[in-house]
């Protein structure tokens, strides 16, 4: 199982999205273009099965993105 969360600035991941295919689990993962309506930063995960996670932080602030 795949599974999605998105989390705005120090707060609890206020989405959550299980999937069971990798295809539909990366397109729904690179569909996180921004910081939403984060103050500073969102932070979006993505978890394999294996347990190799995927994380982006996008910041407010000069437009940034991280990725992991």
């Amino acid at each position: 199982m795949y599974k999605i969360t998105c989390a705005y600035d120090s707060q609890p991941a206020h989405f959550t999205l299980q999937l069971d295919n990798a295809i539909d689990a990366v397109n729904s993962y690179n569909s996180f273009i921004d910081w939403g309506t984060a103050n500073e930063y969102s932070t979006v995960n993505l978890s394999e099965p294996s347990g190799k996670m995927h994380t982006k932080v996008f910041y407010r602030e000069n437009r940034r993105v991280v990725t992991r």
